[in-house]
Formats: structure tokens, C-alpha cells, sequence
């Protein structure tokens, strides 16, 4: 291995969509003026055709020839060791890509659970064939339409359905199907499909046929069982031989919640590639935090996040956005949870559930008759689940907070029953059940959580956030600091983030909403504006809230009106109440669209932001925007900058946030003046950082007030640092303020 390269800051990149590995490599000069340590990737492994992201893995032991191959790969990773920047790669244990492209998988086509990488899979063959949903209509009609057909040959006999070729069993009838005639009639294709390890179904209706561990409910991904050692070992190879050769210096684990057993993997990968730091994509809810067992540096930073959207709002403000929107949002967030979680297990969490019970029939050595009867005490137990999982599967016992939240069920004897299962170490059956039921609610949770309700209790964006709940109140400095205080003691290196792939909103964008809230009144006149314009309008109140919100963090951006478009389509499909992505509401949501318009167009024109408060609020914007680089990048932990977040960017949910990054203009500073403060307070602040790793990573921090600014101070090791940092009353945004660094 090489030799460590001090943690200063991470620099995440989004790789596809024209950034390849040798893009990566270019910007190196620019991530080095910055004064970052660790440039972050995002998966670089062999994802599906097409993948814009990476997550949807098909060869985790290359790297994808869309981004330069292996070849590629090693020019960045000479060129970085030049550099003295690190690599960090993102990697996805939990799942890879439900596709015949996978060649792993298309073997588990071809010869089933025989195959010799069927292990690899979560599947439950006793549920029947892995199933694709993948029809858009009868069979018979798509057959007759030319969607499907014979392809390969007789040697490699598969079937075309769409774009994509699945393998079949090489029997007579496809060897012949393939290699004579070519051609397929309705009978024939009924019994070349009766004889596959896998079958074919309509999306709309024949979803509760699953038969594979999906990524919460995202039939194109299947589950992985890294729990096996050898699927550990061949997934991980390529991993470990790039760490041991010195070309990687850090990992970012996806979704580690998804895993069967997280602490016994994240012991296993420790084992495997030594003091090399691991970061876990873990999103802790507030009061709760990760096993301490665990062997990683820390999370990746949505923990972060919102403590600092607490501190910088104000509490007037958000009393007042709230109030202003009684009746147009649900009024009881954790009921609208419940209500939500409830539906996503009758309608879409079908085959988990399914799975789950099965594991608890099983466990508690009941029959089939009590199927109904278990299916609804795991229904209950996982709507009032708090966590996105317990880690009873691990071992690790009930929380308090859990055993409060599920005090009232346990009178249900079935219900009572199941939590004895989660209490039962030495029962195998016991801990498989734990197991399932902990993968369902997590994934329960961020479809309830982050995927639905954030898009309904809309009366602050802000804090619609991952890490975050819409009814969290505002902390003081004394609380923030006392957070940042045990960060600094138990994950010095944990990440600091503001803006990730993930969140909803850039740290930019929700800067203009927490800037509100120190305008209560001129809050209350947009809220109330926005709701009677809605009425007007005749479409949802909450609805119109949500395009207020979204046409304000947009109010400077000259391609608003196109990215409000794909925006409100995405947001009201994700909230599922009058749009969803499987029956999409386009009336409703050209109706929202339009709206969000005609209020950004009064926002950009004086008719609803008027001169004699557009020059304060555009301050206190830049103010909050600034105190939010400033406190990210003084903080204990390693500050990670999402690409093009060191200057302004304003992004919403993806892909919004996935957009091209103009590197050129950032690095010849043709930038709008804040934009160019704050890339100046990022290189100021990462200088200090550069000079004083320790002192930042591990020292002392204290937080207090001095009239009109917060004062950061961090000691430690006979060094000092302060920084003074304007409050958002001053409107005034000049975090270069006082500065001093003391030996």
C-alpha cells in the first residue's frame, strides 16, 4: 500500500453524463488549488447501457470501458499519486443490476439455481422463477407486434424482449427456435417460457410475483448476499487488489442498511483492506447513531446536515411558515408517516412482506394457515418502526427508543411473538427473520420518509431533507456545539457534508429558504399569496407551497423555467398523492408547473420580492450561504464538497443535481460575486485546514455569540483557530470578517 495521505477534504464527483476517469484526472490541478486531499468517486464499476449514475452495477470487478476502462483508471490513480490527492470510491455491496446484461445473472437465467453464480443473488426459488415485469401489455400482443422474438443461435439460444436478450435453457425447443426457424408463435412461446428458469409479466400487475431481494422497491436491482465469503471475496477482488497496490485510499460503502449482517460485512471489509478509512451511507434520525462496533471512520455526512439547518434558521420564522400553512399540509407528520407506510406495504412491498412473514412462519414454527394473521403483526410492527433498522440481526439489542415506539402492539400476542424473535441470539431461524425484517424497514422507511412524506409536509423545505424530519425545531449554539463536541471525540473523520447526490436540495437552494425564515412577515405574505393562488388556480394548496418553496430557490437561475418543469413532475410523483410514476397525473402536473412559473416570474419582476426588501434578502441569502461553507469547513470531521458546490449551486432533487459543472468558469473566476466569495472562503478555510489537520480533524471546538456573529475557536496541541461568522440578522455576508490563526 502507499503511503497514507492526511485527510483534509474530499471532493465528490459524479462520474457519466461526459465526466469520465480522464476528466477526472484534468481536474486534478483544480482540486489540488482548492486544497483538497481525496478526490471521491462515485461508483466507476460496469453499470447497465445507459446508467447515469452507476449504482446499477453489472461487473464489479472492472471498470466501465463507457469511462476509459481499467486503463483509464490507472492514469488517474498515477496522476493523483503525483498530485498527493487520494482516491475514494464509492462502492455497492449491496446490490448490482436485475438485467441479462449482467453476465453473472444471465447464467442464473440460463441454468437456475443450479447455476454456479446462483449464490451470489438473494432469490427465493421457492416463491417460484426469477420474475421480470418488464411487459408493457398482453404477451400475445407484443409477441404479435414484434417486441418479442428468437435471438442467439443454437448454441446461445435467447430471447428478445425489447432492447434486451435474455438467455434460455439450451434444450431442443430453443436450440431449435434459435438455430432453424427463427420464428415464434403464441403456443410456442407459452411452452419455451414454461420451461425457463425465469418468467415475463406486465409491470402494472404482476409486480407481487418478485421473487428477488430488490433495492428497496426498485425491481431493476437485485440483492447481493455479501454475507457468504465467497461472494465477499469475488465481489470485492477488484477492490482489494487497487487498496493493496496503493491506487485507492479510501471507500464510501452504499446503503450499507440493505446488507443482511452490516457489522459482520463492515469487520470482513476492515480485515480486507486495513487502516484504508471506510465511510458508511448511514441515515441516523435525530438522537440515534451508528453501532459503535462498527469498524469505519464514520458516516458520510446527511448526520451533519441538519443540525446545522437547525441552528441557522429562525425559530420566529419557522413558527410562522408553519402556522401559515396549517390546512394545506397534513397536519400530523408521523401519523402521514404511518398512513403512507401502511399503503406502500399493501400496494408495493408486496414480496417482502411475503418474505417476511415466510421467515416468521418458519421461526415460530407455524403453518401456512397463519400466514394472513403473521403478514399483519409484521405490518404493524414495521408502520411505528422509528429506525431505518435496529441491527438485531447483529446482534445488538432493542433500543429504548424502539421499545417505546412499540410498547402499545405488545398486547398482539403475534406481535409480542416477533419481537421475541428479534431478542433471540442463539436462534438461527430467529436471526433469519431479523434479518428480512430489518431489510424491509429500512426500505420502508426511506419510501415512507424521504420518498413520500417529504414531498407532502412541505411547510419547510429545508428540513425535508435525508437525515432530517419536516416537524424538527431549531437549536441553539450551546446544542450545535455540543454535537460538533462528540463528533470531534468519537469520529474525528467522519464526513461534513452539505450537498450530496442524494439530497433534495443543495446547500445553495435551501440557503434561500432558511433566509426566509428571518423574514417572518414577508413569509407570512408569500404563503399566504402562494395558498390563494393555488385556490384560484383550483389545484392543491399544499401543492402551490411546494412551487412557492421551489420558484424562490430558483429565483436567480436563467434555465428555471425548463428545470421546474422535470422538477414539480419528479416532486408530486414522489408524493404520490396526486401524481405517481407508475399512473403519472401530467394535468396536475402542468397545473403545478405553471403556477411554480407564474411565481417565479413575480419573484424575478418585483411583483412578489419588492425593491425595499430585495436588497436585504438577497444578503441574508448570501450571509446563510457563506455561514453555512464556514461552519461546514471549521467543524471536527473531513469537509466533503460536492463538485461545483464550491462555488454557487443551486440544485434540486436529482438529476437536477447531477447537471454539468462549468469547471472553466470556476477556475478563471468568471463568477456572479457570491459565487466568488464563497469559492475564496473555501480556499481560505481549507488552507487553515491544510496547514493544521489535526487541530481541525481532532481538536477542541467551542461555539459562542459576539453581538452579531458566531465565533468558531478550535485548540488543540498548543495550536488555536477562530473565525468569526456573521448571523443572518446583519444582512451582511463578510465571513472573511476576522480570521486568525494562532500558534
Amino acid at each position: 500500500m502507499s503511503k497514507a495521505i492526511p485527510l483534509v477534504a474530499t471532493y465528490r464527483l459524479q462520474l457519466r453524463d461526459g465526466v469520465d476517469l480522464d476528466k477526472a484526472r484534468e481536474l486534478l490541478p483544480w482540486l489540488a488549488t482548492l486544497g483538497i486531499s481525496h478526490l471521491y468517486l462515485s461508483p466507476p464499476f460496469h453499470a447497465a447501457s445507459g446508467s447515469t449514475h452507476g449504482y446499477d452495477v453489472i461487473d464489479p470487478t472492472r471498470i466501465d470501458p463507457v469511462l476509459g476502462g481499467e486503463a483509464a483508471f490507472q492514469r488517474l490513480s498515477g496522476a493523483a499519486q503525483r498530485a498527493g490527492i487520494g482516491i475514494i470510491v464509492d462502492i455497492v455491496p449491496n446490490h448490482m443490476a436485475f438485467t441479462p446484461e449482467n453476465p453473472w445473472l444471465a447464467d442464473v437465467l440460463r441454468h437456475g439455481r443450479g447455476s454456479a453464480h446462483a449464490a451470489i443473488f438473494d432469490i427465493d426459488w421457492d416463491a417460484g422463477p426469477l420474475h421480470f415485469p418488464v411487459l408493457d401489455g398482453a404477451i400475445e400482443d407484443l409477441l404479435a407486434q414484434g417486441h418479442l422474438a428468437p435471438a442467439g443461435d443454437a448454441d446461445d439460444p435467447r430471447l428478445r424482449v425489447y432492447d434486451r436478450e435474455y438467455p434460455l435453457r439450451p434444450n431442443d425447443l430453443s436450440r431449435h427456435l434459435c438455430g432453424v426457424t427463427r420464428t415464434l408463435d403464441a403456443p410456442t412461446l407459452d411452452a419455451l417460457l414454461a420451461e425457463q428458469h425465469w418468467s415475463l409479466g406486465d409491470w402494472r400487475t404482476s409486480a407481487d410475483r418478485i421473487t428477488h431481494r430488490r433495492f428497496f422497491n426498485v425491481t431493476d436491482l437485485i440483492g447481493v448476499l455479501q454475507e457468504d465469503p465467497e461472494v465477499f471475496a469475488l465481489t470485492h477482488r477488484w477492490i482489494i487488489e487497487q487498496v493493496e497496490a496503493g491506487h485507492i485510499q479510501g471507500l464510501r460503502v452504499d446503503h450499507v442498511d440493505g446488507l443482511a449482517r452490516p457489522g459482520g460485512y463492515l469487520q470482513r471489509l476492515r480485515d480486507a483492506v486495513g487502516d484504508t478509512p471506510i465511510w458508511v451511507e448511514k441515515i441516523v434520525k435525530t438522537g440515534e447513531d451508528f453501532p459503535s462496533a462498527w469498524p469505519v471512520e464514520g458516516m458520510s455526512g446527511y448526520e451533519f446536515m441538519t443540525p446545522l439547518t437547525r441552528l441557522l434558521t429562525s425559530r420566529e420564522g419557522l413558527a410562522t411558515m408553519r402556522e401559515t400553512s396549517i390546512d394545506a399540509v397534513p397536519p400530523d407528520y408521523g401519523r402521514e408517516v404511518r398512513k403512507v407506510r401502511r399503503e406502500l406495504l399493501e400496494q408495493v412491498f408486496t414480496p417482502e412482506l411475503r418474505r417476511v412473514a415466510g421467515a416468521a412462519l418458519t421461526a415460530l414454527a407455524l403453518d401456512e394457515g397463519a400466514r394472513a394473521q403473521v403478514s399483519e403483526a409484521v405490518g404493524r410492527l414495521a408502520t411505528v418502526w422509528p429506525f431505518y433498522r435496529s441491527y438485531a440481526a447483529d446482534l445488538a439489542p432493542l433500543s429504548p427508543a424502539i421499545t417505546q415506539a412499540i410498547d402499545g402492539l405488545t398486547e398482539d400476542t403475534t406481535v409480542a411473538s416477533l419481537i421475541g424473535l428479534l431478542r433471540a441470539p442463539d436462534d438461527p431461524h430467529a436471526r433469519a427473520f431479523a434479518v428480512r425484517f430489518e431489510q424491509l424497514t429500512g426500505a420502508l422507511t426511506a419510501k415512507s420518509e424521504e420518498d413520500t412524506v417529504f414531498f407532502r409536509s412541505v411547510a419547510f423545505l429545508p428540513l425535508c431533507e435525508v437525515g432530517a424530519e419536516p416537524d424538527l425545531g431549531v437549536i441553539d449554539d450551546a446544542t450545535f456545539a455540543a454535537g460538533m463536541a462528540k463528533r470531534a471525540d468519537r469520529t474525528p473523520l467522519a464526513l461534513d457534508t452539505l450537498s450530496t447526490h442524494d439530497t433534495k436540495r443543495s446547500a445553495d437552494a435551501r440557503a434561500v429558504l432558511v433566509a426566509l425564515s428571518h423574514f417572518p412577515d414577508f413569509a407570512r405574505e408569500l404563503y399566504t399569496d402562494a395558498r390563494q393562488r393555488g385556490r384560484e388556480a383550483g389545484v392543491s394548496e399544499q401543492w402551490a407551497l411546494y412551487a412557492l418553496q421551489t420558484a424562490l430557490m430558483l429565483r436567480a437561475e436563467p434555465d428555471a423555467p425548463e428545470r421546474i418543469n422535470a422538477h414539480v413532475a419528479k416532486a408530486m410523483r414522489e408524493g404520490k398523492d396526486l401524481s405517481r410514476h407508475e399512473a403519472p397525473n401530467t394535468a396536475a402536473e402542468a397545473a403545478i408547473a405553471q403556477l411554480c412559473r407564474a411565481l417565479h416570474h413575480g419573484l424575478a419582476t418585483g411583483e412578489l420580492l419588492p425593491d425595499r426588501l430585495r436588497g436585504d434578502f438577497e444578503a441574508a441569502i448570501e450571509t446563510i450561504a457563506l455561514a453555512q461553507t464556514a461552519l461546514q469547513l471549521t467543524a471536527p470531521g473531513i469537509p466533503d464538497i460536492y463538485q461545483g458546490s464550491e462555488g454557487l449551486a443551486v440544485a434540486l432533487t436529482d438529476p437536477d443535481n447531477r447537471r454539468p459543472v462549468d469547471w472553466g468558469a470556476l477556475a478563471l473566476g468568471q463568477l456572479p460575486a457570491l459565487a466568488a466569495r464563497k469559492l475564496e472562503l473555501t480556499r481560505i478555510l481549507l488552507t487553515q485546514r491544510q496547514e493544521r489537520p489535526d487541530l481541525f480533524t481532532c481538536g477542541t471546538y467551542a461555539l459562542r455569540t459576539d453581538e452579531d456573529s458566531w465565533i468558531v475557536e478550535r485548540t488543540g496541541e498548543g495550536e488555536a483557530f477562530s473565525v468569526h461568522i456573521p448571523m443572518p440578522k446583519r444582512h451582511s455576508a463578510d465571513c472573511l470578517k476576522d480570521v486568525r490563526a494562532v500558534d
